[in-house]
C-alpha cells in the first residue's frame, strides 16, 4: 500500500483552566488530537462502532482510490473516533473532510499497528537476544517503554528471556483490565437507557487530555486504531520526537 504523508505538523490545542475562585489562568498546551472541534457525545466510539464507522467510510468511498492521505486525515480520523462520532455526524460538522482519505488513513494505521503488535508477540513466543534485536525497533512503536526497559538485558539471554516473560505477562493483564472497561463503555452506549454522563466518565478513563487514561498506560497493546493514543500514532506514521524514521 502506497501513502503520501505531509510533513508532520505539530497541531495545538490551548485549553484555559482556572485555579480557584479569582485565581490565576494558566495555560496548557495538548495535541489537538486529545480535544473535540466538533459537537458529539464525547465519549470513544467502541470496537463494534469503529468497525461500522469504517464500514460506512467504504461505501462513501465508492470507486476512489484510497491509498493516499495527510496528517491531518489521522488528526480528523483520530478525533472522531475519539469522540464517537458516526460518519454523517463527521460530515455534517466538516463538510471538506473526504471519505476515501479516512478510510485510507485508517488502512494504513491498522497495517502498521498488526505490524507492531506481531513483533510484540513474536518477540513474547521466541524471547531469544537475535528475535528481540530484530523485532524490537518495531515492536517499540506500540510498547517503547516495555523495549527500553528490556533493552539492558540484551547481553544476558537467560536474564532477558526472564525479563521478556514478565513483561508479556504485565502487557497481558493490562490489556485485559482495559478491554474490561472498554467492554463497560459499550455495555454503557449500548443500552437503551444508558447514562450520556457515564459514558464520557468511562470514555475519560480510557482516554483523557493529560495522557492518564488507560490507553496510554505503557503496557497497554492497543488492539484497534481507536485505541491508538497520539504517541503511539506518531510512531507508527514516523513522527519521531527528533527525527522522521519512516519514509512518507
Amino acid at each position: 500500500m502506497s501513502t503520501r504523508t505531509i510533513e508532520p505538523t505539530k497541531h495545538r490545542h490551548t485549553s484555559t483552566r482556572t485555579n480557584g475562585p479569582g485565581g490565576a489562568r494558566s495555560l496548557r498546551t495538548v495535541p489537538v488530537e486529545v480535544a473535540s472541534p466538533w459537537a458529539g457525545r464525547q465519549s470513544p466510539c467502541t470496537a463494534t462502532e469503529e468497525l461500522a464507522f469504517v464500514e460506512e467510510l467504504e461505501v462513501l468511498s465508492g470507486d476512489h482510490d484510497v491509498d493516499e492521505f495527510e496528517r491531518r486525515d489521522v488528526t480528523v480520523l483520530i478525533t472522531a473516533l475519539r469522540c464517537g462520532l458516526t460518519p454523517d455526524e463527521l460530515f455534517a460538522q466538516a463538510p471538506g473532510v473526504k471519505p476515501y482519505r479516512l478510510l485510507a488513513a485508517h488502512r494504513e494505521l491498522e497495517g502498521r499497528r498488526l505490524i507492531s503488535e506481531h513483533a510484540w508477540r513474536t518477540i513474547s513466543v521466541d524471547p531469544s537476544p537475535l528475535t528481540f534485536e530484530t523485532f524490537a525497533p518495531c515492536a517499540a512503536e506500540l510498547l517503547p517503554a516495555v523495549m527500553s526497559q528490556l533493552a539492558p538485558c540484551m547481553g544476558d539471554q537467560e536474564r532477558l528471556r526472564a525479563a521478556i516473560e514478565d513483561a508479556t505477562d504485565q502487557v497481558s493483564r493490562t490489556t485485559r483490565r482495559v478491554r474490561m472497561l472498554e467492554q463497560r463503555l459499550a455495555d454503557t452506549t449500548g443500552a437503551v437507557d444508558g447514562d450520556p454522563d457515564s459514558a464520557r466518565e468511562l470514555g475519560t478513563l480510557l482516554y483523557d487530555v493529560y495522557g492518564q487514561g488507560a490507553w496510554s498506560l505503557p503496557t497497554f497493546l492497543p488492539p484497534r486504531v481507536g485505541s491508538l493514543v497520539p504517541l503511539r500514532v506518531g510512531a507508527l506514521l514516523g513522527d519521531d520526537i527528533t527525527a522522521s524514521r519512516r519514509a512518507s
